[in-house]
């Protein structure tokens, strides 16, 4: 994104009604289908392909493609997309982690890059929620440091053999293609990293083992292994023009607004929840709302979750317009998500020792209110792009 290629047809209005309607119907759908969901798939821990395909079903995938592609062909796609990031992560940020990774990074690398072919047999069907999606690029060794990523992609006749192992790939056990980081050239460092789509059913791939997270439980996580998987050449996703994810982190950035989303719905949630249990729980013959301690926090609270959507949606708004934004995501991203953390914080001091129970979802808001805070990118990582941004 550019200065220089700013949309001459952005309108502030157009995008409000488009977003507004657009949130009308996913909290519909959050009300009536995730919500009464929510603890059931975070008790069990599982992955719920019933709701994921759901989703798919409704076309929410496709929001930031083309119709070409079988995709929603939205005017404003960033901002929609937020507000599809928000709303899950409202209902559940679980649920949420894994289809937000669906409809962005685990598929745009196909649409940006893949062929007609792989369009049709890979992105067409994700988009429907028919196949699940990933994007594996950190490694046991290496998280914010790409450089050092040791996953090797050999040349050979047709194509490359991948060998190596990713950890923390959203999707990653019950993935059916993944769009794997792997370097051709370590001694290029970032430069010699390229993008591959490995399709699960490959000999020599397998599942090292599903991730047991205190956070966002189902949210399927994964450990995964590469043992000379062949890919063959129209599943390389270069164009050509360098090295391929540098290309496609240019793209990601945007994802850091996304995550603010998700931080974001999580606050909410955790809000709402506290605002109706400070009106329901009685104190000394009174709703314990009617004290000015539980008013303040209750305001405070309001506060951050404000402050975080007004940045969130500058950000998401300056993204459609194809502005510059990599200051602007980051930033997002540490205002939602460590200021969205703190009003889960506060909204489990509202419930008191009832927040410790498992009946009640606040202990849910506030384990999952961690995953933003370092999920693509922690806040110091964050803080050092924008630092780099500044000069330093």
């Amino acid at each position: 994104m550019g200065s220089d290629n700013l949309r001459t047809d952005f309108s502030r209005d157009e995008l409000e009604a488009e977003a507004a309607e657009f949130r009308s119907y996913i909290a519909r759908w959050v009300d009536e289908r995730l919500v009464p969901q929510a603890e059931t798939i975070d008790h069990e821990a599982d992955f719920s392909h019933e709701l994921f395909k759901e989703l798919g079903e409704l076309g929410y995938y496709g929001v930031m493609y083309p119709e070409s592609v079988g995709g929603s062909g939205l005017k404003y796609p960033y901002t929609c997309f937020t507000i599809l990031c928000e709303e899950l992560a409202r209902g559940s940020m679980s649920f949420a982690a894994g289809a937000c990774m669906q409809g962005s990074t685990a598929t745009h690398t196909v649409f940006q890059w893949g062929n007609e072919t792989l369009h049709e047999k890979y992105l067409k069907p994700a988009l429907r929620g028919e196949k699940v999606a990933a994007f594996a690029i950190t490694e046991p060794n290496s998280g914010s440091d790409a450089a050092s990523l040791r996953t090797r992609a050999t040349r050979v006749d047709g194509g490359f053999v991948l060998n190596g192992t990713k950890m923390f790939t959203s999707n990653g056990t019950v993935a059916d293609f993944i769009t794997v980081v792997a370097t051709t050239d370590p001694s290029k460092g970032l430069k010699g990293l390229d993008l591959f789509l490995v399709d699960t059913t490959s000999p020599g791939f397998s599942v090292g083992r599903k991730l047991d997270k205190f956070s966002v439980r189902s949210s399927d996580t994964g450990e995964l292994v590469f043992e000379n998987v062949f890919v063959p050449d129209d599943h390389y996703l270069n164009n050509g023009s360098g090295s391929s994810f540098l290309n496609a982190y240019k793209s990601l950035t945007v994802d850091r607004i996304f995550t603010a989303a998700l931080a974001l719905g999580g606050g909410r949630a955790a809000y709402d929840s506290a605002l109706k249990y400070a009106k329901e729980r009685e104190q000394f013959g009174q709703p314990i709302g009617k004290f000015q301690a539980v008013q303040f926090r209750l305001v405070d609270m309001l506060a951050k979750l404000e402050q975080a959507r007004l940045y969130t949606y500058h950000a998401a708004a300056l993204a459609d317009q194809n502005a510059p934004i990599t200051t602007e995501a980051a930033l997002a991203k540490i205002v939602a998500a460590e200021g969205c953390h703190e009003v889960c914080e506060m909204a489990m001091s509202v419930y008191g020792g009832y927040g410790l129970m498992n009946e009640y979802p606040v202990q849910r808001f506030l384990r999952d209110s961690y995953f933003p805070m370092i999920g693509g990118g922690t806040g110091d990582i964050m803080r050092l792009i924008v630092s780099r941004q500044l000069g330093f």
